[in-house]
């Protein structure tokens, strides 16, 4: 099998790295000023929620069809073409007045930004090794912590020195449109060095082939791959549920009931993502121990809904330190969960079938549940207090814990199925 040298699957994979950790800034930058838009514009807060769920619907509709059509795709034209329109996007909601407009040039933003993350699992896929591979996993796990840093940090410094809100996403604009113009000579690179100087041969099976090699691909959506994968799309919304209503709705809940300033709030809840790195480096550990990622997936559950519990049981008595510690906790063991859906078991797929259409069911499933956490715990926040939210969330842990254990123990049947799940 030919794959790329060290030298340039390095590069590779720090062009990867950089190029979805800017997407993640332009995806996360409303959620990161949902605070100071609701007060803003004296809007409620499922009003302001339902912004994000038109991006979360969108993208979670076009990465099921790109689960179809990624293979398809040429990576070079469409990553460029998708961060560049997310930049005008993010310029678009730092000019508008209206939070109606605001849906649907997030909804915009949601379509093209879900042809992303298949097209760079895809493009890994093709080029790296399977040492690499695992690299690209970690690496691939920082970018939403280094998006979340960037998109939180500015928007608490914006905050802090008293500038509006809209700079956020003026900043985004340019960095989207400028990183558009480096994924295209970057990976025109990688094209070049792969056909002449900078490709080496390794033995290891070859990726399942697409069409457009002309040969057959390996048969992938089997009876007994459909049955476990469905449980594993099922857990895939739940970890997103978990983590995406933590994040977005995190800063109001600590301002609401804890009585943290604006500025701290978001500080606190940039810092959060970045033990997603930990989360990655954990899952490396616990996959030399526990075999089966579906059951690995249930243990991390099993932990999450326990810091949960804690919460709950010490909410009455305020202790912000002790709260914080337990969300973080709580976060640590939902990042295992996506690093596994999102990355380790797409590349899994890679000698039965294509990483891309795999990855992008999982993501799709991923948002689907982001999208029900974001309006509708903000729904629930309105009515029932914050409390409720964490009640509401460590049920969905208890029911995401039941539901990967028993695909794990369908995972067993057949050795496809063992492999992948």
């Amino acid at each position: 099998m030919r794959v790329l040298d060290r030298k340039r699957a390095t590069m590779l994979i720090l062009l990867c790295c950089l190029t979805y950790s800017l997407a993640y800034l332009g995806r996360l930058c409303y959620a990161a000023n949902l605070a100071n838009i609701i007060d803003d514009f004296g809007i409620t807060k499922s009003e302001g929620g339902i912004v994000s769920s038109f991006f979360f619907f969108s993208y979670a509709a076009g990465q099921l069809l790109n689960a179809f059509l990624s293979r398809y795709y040429n990576p070079k034209y469409v990553v460029a073409c998708s961060m560049a329109i997310s930049g005008l996007c993010n310029l678009g909601i730092g000019l508008l007045d209206s939070v109606v407009a605001m849906r649907f040039v997030w909804l915009i933003n949601g379509i093209v930004q879900s042809t992303l993350w298949c097209s760079i699992l895809n493009i890994q896929s093709k080029y790296l090794s399977q040492s690499d591979i695992s690299r690209a996993i970690i690496w691939n796990c920082v970018t939403y912590s280094i998006g979340t840093m960037l998109s939180y940090g500015l928007s608490a410094l914006f905050t802090a020195l008293d500038i509006t809100w809209r700079m956020v996403f003026y900043v985004a604009s340019v960095l989207l449109v400028g990183v558009a113009v480096l994924w295209y000579v970057g990976i025109r690179y990688t094209e070049v060095a792969f056909h002449s100087f900078g490709a080496i041969e390794v033995d290891e099976p070859m990726p399942a082939a697409s069409p457009a090699q002309g040969a057959k691909p390996v048969k992938l959506f089997t009876k007994p791959f459909v049955v476990v994968f469905v449980f594993a799309c099922v857990c895939a919304a739940s970890c997103a549920f978990i983590r995406d209503g933590v994040v977005t709705w995190l800063p109001k809940m600590l301002i609401d009931d804890f009585g943290v300033s604006d500025s701290l709030s978001i500080i606190l809840t940039m810092l959060l993502p970045e033990v997603s790195f930990f989360g990655a480096m954990l899952v490396k550990r616990m996959n030399r121990v526990v075999r089966g990622h579906l059951r690995l997936q249930s243990l991390f559950f099993v932990v999450a809904a326990v810091m949960l519990a804690v919460i709950i049981s010490l909410y009455s008595l305020k202790l912000t330190v002790v709260t914080i510690a337990c969300f973080t906790m709580m976060y640590l063991m939902i990042c295992c969960v996506v690093n596994l859906t999102t990355s380790v078991i797409p590349f899994s797929v890679r000698q039965y079938g294509n990483v891309g259409s795999i990855s992008a069911f999982l993501d799709a499933c991923c948002y689907l549940g982001s999208v029900i956490a974001t309006y509708v715990l903000g729904l629930i926040a309105e009515t029932w207090g914050w409390l409720m939210v964490i009640y509401v969330a460590a049920g969905v842990a208890v029911v995401a814990i039941v539901v990967s254990f028993i695909g794990s123990l369908f995972a067993k049947r057949t050795e496809m199925t063992r492999n992948i799940f």
